[in-house]
Formats: structure tokens, C-alpha cells, sequence
């Protein structure tokens, strides 16, 4: 069953969350059309999974890398992050992707959005934590790069993300307790 969380329930989750801008990547039920994107999903899984932020960073969408004031404060900040995730008692269990979006052509960027689904324990039980990931590619979908919107309204996100096309999907976070 599931029942109705309160903003104090996540406020850990929140922080972390916030810290961690950018994403835990997973393809599971949701592949989209584009091979080249499914494959470099799977493989930060893989660089996630094993802790590997220095490769985990290669998939970061530049300015992001950039807010956190280059790529080794931003792995440091991920290590970080994490051991206070799990000093708290929280881990994640699971990592999906559902509803990817069309393709948009934005000036020389193809962009979409994608759920991010985590399944996380944590100190309460376990919980599903939904939020939007957008992935932008420069060569027609050769390579990708990733800003993890980790719950942040769309005006938000756009703010800081100006070359995103209006038509851009972000949705608010979801988060519930699941049994």
C-alpha cells in the first residue's frame, strides 16, 4: 500500500538530492528509439554503480560540471554525497526510466526527458522517488549529456538552462512510501 508523505519525511532526501543535480542512470523498461543513447544510459549505470564518478562525469551535461566549479569538485561532492546518504540510512535499491519524450531540435541540440524512477531505503521503509532527467546531444544523437532536474520546476530549470526548448517536459517530483 502506499500512503501520502509530508515535506519533513524527505527533507534528507531533499538535501541530497539537491547536492546530487545530476543523475543515477539506469535503462530498464523504457528504451527509447535511439541505440547510441540506450547504450551510454546502461553504461553509467555501470560507472555509477561501481562509484566510478570520474567516468560517471563524462555523461554531465557541461555546465553543470560547471555550477559545481569543474569536474573534481564535482566528484568529490558525488563520494560526499553518497556517504551521507548512506550515514543516514537511505540507499538505493533500484533505478528505472519510464516516458521518454519526443526528440526536439533546439538551434543545434536534440533534446528530450525522460522519468527517472529511484527505489530507495530508507530509514521509514522503502520509497519511489520520480523526477525528470533531460539528455541533450550536439552530434544528432551520437553522444549524450545529462541534467538531472532533481525535482526543480521547469521555470527553475530554464533559468539556469536558457538553451532548453520550451516544449521541454519537467515534471514536478513525485515521492511516496511503498510496501
Amino acid at each position: 500500500s502506499c500512503y501520502t508523505l509530508t515535506t519533513t519525511d524527505f527533507k534528507p532526501m531533499k538535501i541530497i538530492l539537491s547536492i546530487l543535480i545530476f543523475s543515477f542512470f539506469s535503462v530498464g523498461f523504457a528504451q527509447t528509439s535511439n541505440n547510441n543513447l540506450n547504450s551510454q544510459l546502461q553504461l553509467m549505470k555501470k560507472y555509477f554503480l561501481e562509484r566510478n564518478f570520474a567516468e560517471y562525469s563524462n555523461f554531465v551535461y557541461p555546465k553543470v560540471i560547471e555550477i559545481y566549479g569543474g569536474k573534481e569538485k564535482m566528484i568529490l561532492l558525488s563520494q560526499t554525497s553518497i556517504k551521507k546518504m548512506e550515514a543516514q540510512g537511505y540507499s538505493i535499491l533500484d533505478i528505472s526510466f519510464k516516458d521518454p519524450s519526443k526528440f526536439i531540435t533546439e538551434g543545434n541540440e536534440t533534446q528530450f526527458s525522460i522519468t527517472q524512477e529511484l527505489t530507495i531505503q530508507s530509514p521509514k521503509g522503502k520509497m519511489v522517488s520520480e523526477f525528470t532527467l533531460i539528455g541533450i546531444s550536439i552530434d544528432n544523437g551520437e553522444n549524450w549529456k545529462f541534467i538531472d532536474t532533481a525535482g526543480r520546476t521547469k521555470d527553475k530549470i530554464i533559468q539556469k538552462f536558457p538553451n532548453l526548448n520550451a516544449e521541454i517536459i519537467i515534471n514536478p517530483i513525485q515521492q511516496k512510501f511503498i510496501d
